[in-house]
């Protein structure tokens, strides 16, 4: 029971998440915004349509909402990297093919595009879960970063390469 119950929620993340993002980004990018457009549309009709039942178990008073609880791991930035990383994905594989629409591709003489701002995204999210983020032990890692970039500097000076 549990395979299905996995199986189906598989689908449904791959049908409702992956499939407009992939539409999007190929077969209908002239159309994106209206096809984004429905899409808000249709989930607002379900978000309307299922809010009695929802909300009616939320009740609660206005200073518990002042209340925000910032120690706890955060989902949203999860599902964030989550989709940045699935873009990401798709982006990279499908630009090779015909069905990408070169406006969509990395820049190559100056402006910016979705590319550029995938990477910017892509930065973005990975800094959001750094350790100095977090305010951790900065040091630490800072000391692994610097002695592994330190022994491959060194390495390629040992080498003799040479143009």
């Amino acid at each position: 029971m549990s395979c299905c119950v996995a199986s189906a929620q598989f689908a449904v993340d791959v049908v409702l998440l992956m499939a407009p993002m992939m539409l999007c980004f190929t077969l209908l990018s002239d159309a994106a915004a209206v096809f984004l457009l429905s899409l808000i549309i249709v989930v607002v009709t379900i978000l309307t349509l299922t809010a009695h039942q929802t909300f009616t178990h939320l009740k609660q008073s206005s200073a518990d909402l002042l209340v925000i609880d910032m120690t706890a791991k955060r989902s949203f930035v999860t599902n964030y990297r989550a989709f940045v990383n699935a873009a990401s994905a798709v982006c990279i594989l499908a630009v090779d093919f015909v069905v990408f629409p070169r406006r969509l591709c990395k820049t190559e003489t100056y402006g910016t595009g979705l590319m550029d701002a995938g990477v910017a995204s892509y930065v973005f999210a990975n800094a959001l879960v750094s350790p100095e983020a977090r305010g951790g032990h900065v040091s630490r890692y800072l000391a692994i970063s610097a002695r592994s970039l330190l022994s491959l500097q060194c390495f390629c000076l040992s080498t003799s390469y040479s143009h």
